[in-house]
């Protein structure tokens, strides 16, 4: 689904939250959980559009590289000192899209962002990430089966990280 369509849909739940709860109609449950869950998603994926802007930007500074942020594809945050920002986005290079996977560690009360990683992941379809067709021929097809298994292993290596390590190795870098 488009970004500019979920933010049309959450601004439309929370229009119709809204005036349900002004005019008194109640949707059968709390209005004002809903309003705060819908307010909270748009707010972390707000967080989450940011730390990808700023892990594009401060690679294309280090590496005089030109990526262009696309957006977004999977996000997962982890409270630590502050937040960890743990990113699967989709950048182009002269019109070429690659996947990469960023870690962005923010803690908003010091002003303070730092890239813990930026690597590439690797090639996207310019096509949605939803399936693979009947044209696709059997080597596009391979190769988009081996990088959502590259995607996974990596999302497996990141579960097996302890907080206690991560927030030893956060606190040694700053």
């Amino acid at each position: 689904m488009p970004r500019c369509a979920v933010v049309v849909l959450f601004a439309a739940v929370l229009l119709a939250a809204s005036a349900a709860a002004v005019s008194g109609f109640h949707l059968g449950g709390d209005e004002s959980g809903l309003v705060r869950g819908v307010l909270a998603a748009l707010r972390e994926r707000a967080e989450a559009e940011d730390a990808a802007r700023f892990a594009v930007a401060h690679h294309n500074k280090n590496q005089g590289a030109a990526l262009e942020f696309t957006r977004v594809l999977k996000s997962k945050r982890q409270v630590v000192t502050g937040t960890l920002h743990d990113l699967i986005l989709e950048a182009a290079d002269a019109g070429k899209k690659s996947l990469y996977r960023a870690k962005v560690w923010v803690k908003p009360w010091e002003d303070f962002k730092s890239v813990v990683e930026f690597r590439l992941v690797g090639d996207s379809e310019s096509e949605s990430e939803s399936s693979v067709t009947s044209d696709v021929s059997s080597g596009q097809a391979i190769a988009k089966l081996s990088l959502e298994a590259d995607i996974a292993q990596e999302e497996a290596h990141l579960h097996t990280i302890e907080n206690d390590g991560l927030s030893g190795d956060f606190a040694s870098s700053s």
